[in-house]
């Protein structure tokens, strides 16, 4: 079925604010605005992707809206239940930060449920906490969205509350980073600064508290390994490639062009004298 004009321009222009934010709504405004026109096969490959994505989102809020009609149990963490850090009023801030991740915390309820993991509600910050010994957080606690992965708090009472406050610092990164660049841009912004700067180098983490988080300071600089080194070095040669590959597009464009130009010089004939009739 094809769809009207305007109507293919709302849904992409709605595809590219929820997979890629702002960011995206920019770049489809720009190629819009210059007449870009992808070729097939790129059509086919970005066609594809933004169904992944869209699946991704309705599978997320699918899972979301489940635990909206069976609520989760109250967590009741080593010490004694939290008392809520925030008053009874609505909070805006959170509101929006809980709307903004809510595929990404789908996603980290439907992952936790099939692990079997124990789901609650942390009413010291207000936000999902799935414990289990065996996920992919490893031995540490990973947010993801309006929802903390975690092996398990066997730690006191104090540092449960300052672990509280860091994780939800790391909710506020997620709904900043899905509202400017989709719901993959923080995990995967986190992701490399994290093979740079791992542990208490990552920026991420000195911005959540790293006292908080259980982080001792090692220093600010990157650790530069062989993995790294690899990584800079492929890097390097894709955008050499790619700077090539632009500049051979653009000389082929203008020889195409002057090719096609329309001939205003003279004929065979001499410049400037009329053709003879023999």
């Amino acid at each position: 079925m094809t769809l009207p004009r305007r109507a293919h321009l709302t849904l992409s222009a709605l595809t590219m604010v929820l997979l890629l934010g702002l960011l995206g709504l920019a770049w489809w405004w720009w190629r819009y605005r210059s007449g870009y026109r992808p070729s097939a096969r790129k059509h086919r490959v970005l066609t594809g992707l933004a169904i992944a994505g869209l699946v991704f989102i309705a599978a997320g809020t699918a899972g979301r809206l489940d635990a909206v009609f069976q609520p989760a149990p109250a967590c009741t963490p080593p010490g004694g239940t939290q008392a809520p850090s925030r008053t009874a009023r609505v909070d805006a801030s959170l509101v929006a930060q809980q709307v903004a991740t809510w595929p990404e915390t789908g996603i980290g309820l439907l992952y936790s449920h099939a692990r079997d993991a124990r789901v609650c509600l942390s009413a010291a910050a207000d936000y999902y906490v799935a414990v289990h010994a065996d996920n992919i957080a490893g031995t540490s606690a990973m947010t993801l969205g309006d929802i903390v992965l975690t092996p398990g708090f066997s730690i006191s009472k104090d540092h449960l509350r300052r672990l509280i406050g860091h994780e939800a610092k790391h909710r506020v990164q997620w709904a900043a980073g899905t509202a400017i660049g989709g719901p993959f841009l923080f995990p995967v912004a986190y992701g490399i600064v994290d093979f740079f700067f791992p542990g208490s180098r990552n920026i991420f983490e000195r911005q959540a508290g790293l006292y908080a988080g259980g982080y001792r300071h090692v220093g600010y600089g990157p650790v530069l390994g062989p993995a790294q080194l690899a990584a800079l070095g492929v890097l390097v040669v894709l955008l050499v490639v790619a700077l090539l590959g632009v500049r051979h597009r653009h000389s082929g464009s203008r020889s195409s062009s002057r090719d096609d130009a329309p001939r205003t010089g003279p004929g065979p004939e001499t410049a400037g004298e009329p053709a003879r009739d023999e």
